[in-house]
């Protein structure tokens, strides 16, 4: 039995106030906090029986211990996953050559940095060299840059642009001039801004009010939601099918929360480019937001099509892609009419601060522990004191009043731009932000009537939680049958599992599975629309029989059987030949030479086939198969795109080879046994798939088994010898 106590009492404080309750520390056994108030469990119940009035309901009991735990339980894990990530890339930095570091995409090496101009608040630097740069670092990404040891730099910048040779990064500050000089390097780094921002919005679920309050007790299984009614509309986009409308609509007519399940293909962005229009139809004010800047960008990327719309972009100038920088906050403020005064303004301070600089600034030495007042005193007086002579102290004086003039008008403008930021916000029908940006400085103080989130089964639940906690409703797109987030720590894997996975587990629903795909050919849908979506998707009638026939390639040299261009799916087992698995020393990743061998040599011979390098992908599950791969590749002085399975989530090729790499006589596959995996890698090409790997290794899992012979009745299998 607790005893329920107002106010958040922590420290000096919470030992005054059972102090006045005539309690000691030792008869507490446990203490929650959350809605504002602590509640205390003593370990003698008979205590509680002495303050009656101060002894909460079973219901008031149940959702502080339960927003108390769920709290507590999500700070330890973004703690543990914060202090992984940055091991991870220190270990890295420190186990790898640069090169080999390259090879994975995480490095660029031997750069040379010239002025590229600034842009809004930031310094532009373009760093430049001769060979191509092929890596895994995209815009948006922090970066660390260094000259020599990369653990010994402490200067981080932002990725504005990647061309071939040239790669152009944001400082917030001046660089320093060795960036200008051959031999800098550039590594992706940890953004530890995130995390923070996860932690203050956990405080913000802990303590929610209102309708924030009831969004999170649902949530957290302490409120039912009610179900959603379908809601008529009239849709902008002609093209929604069945099942994008169905979705829209549903959600429209849901209370709290809905969920649209989008798997490969099925237009899942387009469904809530829809769902947005119709939510500022209804006079809403949304919030649209996604865990990767590529993704919000996408988000603003459709929206951007409805010329009615009044989109404003919050982030990171340099984060936001370059032919949508019209919307990003930024780029609206300069041209807000307004901001030239502002202009105007920042150029008289600068005027001042010259003008300030000619006089004697009152250092310590020149000071003498008088205060600013007296200097002005004695030197609108002309005279001398404590030894400073005449002419020295009215300098001082005149130093001091420019410089109160400099403070009060930056005051001044500071405030008329955060007036101009906060209307163009106010001005906004739909506001885009990564989940982490929707908790900065901008939109700290806004509230919206809706939060819409993309991505949901690819972010940590406390990332989802900050839109959510901005907002009355929300709705999550996503697809929990894909990868999960990527966790660093092993501690912390419970972060896998998404608040989307969560909630279309307990409340399926109110969810709404997209039905037709618009990617692949039937043949390479129908395995994993039998093995993950219980057979219910169809591909639509312009892509459900595409193949490379339609390219009119020359006829294959070799592999002919598997390179035929009108058969979709393929697979080259490699059991009959010496094509073991191999793990590199200090490293838990596998790789294969003779199965990144073949994947080359298929790359080659769709490219003299007269397929473009850019319509071929090789994907694999080992980060170290990704890197021999790219080894042959240069070796044999050809370009395509090799990246890991994760790191290929939500793209498509039209030629997908992958290599699935463990090859053993024990039937060990390790993390493929994540089948989320395999669903990833064989649904991200268009016309044909390619799956290399030892079938008696593979078929040790009854779902690779299935997909094997799968492929072995509605393609082709072929044996290497």
């Amino acid at each position: 039995m607790p005893i329920l106590l107002e106010g958040i009492l922590e420290g000096k404080r919470f030992q005054r106030e059972i102090k006045k309750l005539g309690l000691r520390k030792h008869d507490i056994k446990e203490t929650y906090v959350a809605n504002g108030k602590t509640l205390i469990f003593l370990k003698d119940e008979s205590l509680c029986k002495v303050y009656p009035e101060l002894i909460p309901d079973q219901e008031t009991v149940k959702e502080i211990t339960t927003v108390h735990r769920y709290v507590e339980k999500f700070k330890y894990l973004i703690d543990l996953e914060r202090i992984a990530e940055i091991e991870v890339q220190e270990n890295e930095i420190r186990r790898l050559s640069g090169r080999e570091r390259e090879l994975l995409g995480r490095a660029i090496l031997d750069l040379k940095g010239t002025k590229a101009g600034t842009k809004f608040h930031l310094h532009l630097v373009r760093f430049w060299r001769e060979k191509p740069i092929e890596t895994e670092i995209s815009t948006g990404d922090v970066v660390l840059v260094s000259k020599g040891n990369p653990l010994k730099s402490d200067l981080l910048a932002t990725v504005v642009k990647i061309t071939e040779k040239t790669i152009t990064v944001a400082f917030d500050n001046r660089p320093p001039n060795w960036v200008y000089k051959k031999g800098v390097r550039i590594d992706l780094y940890v953004n530890d801004v995130t995390f923070k921002r996860m932690e203050e919005n956990l405080e913000e679920v802990r303590h929610a009010v209102g309708r924030q309050r009831e969004l999170r007790n649902v949530i957290l299984g302490l409120k039912n939601p009610p179900k959603a009614t379908a809601v008529p509309f009239e849709a902008v986009d002609k093209r929604l099918n069945e099942t994008q409308r169905l979705a829209v609509s549903m959600a429209l007519g849901s209370r709290d929360f809905y969920l649209i399940h989008g798997p490969p293909g099925t237009g899942k962005t387009s469904t809530i480019t829809e769902l947005i229009v119709q939510l500022v139809k209804r006079g809403k004010k949304v919030l649209a937001t996604a865990d990767s800047n590529i993704a919000a960008d996408n988000i603003l990327l459709n929206l951007s099509k409805y010329s009615d719309l009044k989109l404003v972009r919050i982030g990171h100038p340099a984060r936001v892609l370059e032919e949508l920088e019209r919307y990003s906050i930024f780029a609206l403020y300069e041209e807000h009419e307004k901001s030239k005064k502002v202009k105007e303004g920042w150029e008289k301070v600068k005027e001042l601060i010259e003008k300030r600089d000619k006089f004697t600034k009152p250092t310590p030495q020149f000071r003498r522990g008088m205060s600013d007042e007296e200097i002005v005193y004695f030197g609108r007086k002309g005279k001398s004191f404590r030894g400073v002579p005449k002419k020295v102290m009215k300098s001082m004086a005149q130093w001091i009043l420019a410089n109160y003039e400099i403070d009060v008008r930056i005051k001044a403008l500071k405030e008329m731009e955060a007036h101009i930021l906060r209307e163009i916000i106010e001005n906004a029908d739909v506001v885009i932000s990564t989940n982490s940006m929707a908790r900065s400085e901008l939109l700290l103080d806004f509230h919206f009537d809706v939060a819409v989130i993309d991505e949901g089964s690819q972010q940590v639940e406390p990332s989802t939680l900050i839109p959510i906690m901005k907002a009355d409703q929300f709705y999550i797109a996503g697809d929990h049958k894909q990868l999960p987030p990527t966790v660093a720590s092993e501690d912390a894997k419970e972060l896998e599992k998404t608040l989307f996975e969560k909630l279309i587990e307990q409340h399926q629903h109110l969810s709404t599975m997209l039905e037709v795909q618009y990617r692949m050919n039937e043949k390479i849908m129908e395995s994993p629309n039998r093995e993950f979506y219980d057979g219910k998707l169809k591909a639509a009638d312009q892509v459900k029989n595409h193949t490379l026939a339609d390219f009119k390639l020359s006829k294959p040299a070799k592999f002919e059987a598997i390179l035929d261009p009108s058969l979709p799916i393929g697979f080259i087992d490699t059991s009959e030949i010496n094509a073991y698995e191999f793990q590199p020393e200090g490293s838990t990743s596998y790789e294969n030479f003779e199965e990144a061998k073949v994947a080359v040599e298929i790359a080659l011979e769709l490219h003299k086939m007269g397929l473009d390098r850019h319509d071929i992908g090789i994907i694999t599950p080992y980060a170290a198969q990704v890197k021999l791969i790219k080894q042959l590749l240069l070796e044999k002085e050809f370009k395509v795109e090799v990246n890991s399975v994760d790191g290929f989530q939500g793209r498509e090729k039209e030629v997908i080879i992958v290599s699935f790499v463990r090859s053993n006589d024990f039937g060990e596959i390790g993390f493929l046994k994540d089948l989320r995996r395999l669903n990833v890698a064989i649904t991200r090409p268009r016309r044909k798939l390619i799956a290399i790997g030892n079938r008696k290794t593979l078929s040790s899992h009854d779902t690779y088994k299935r997909f094997i012979e799968y492929i072995e009745n509605n393609g082709k299998v072929i044996g290497l010898s």
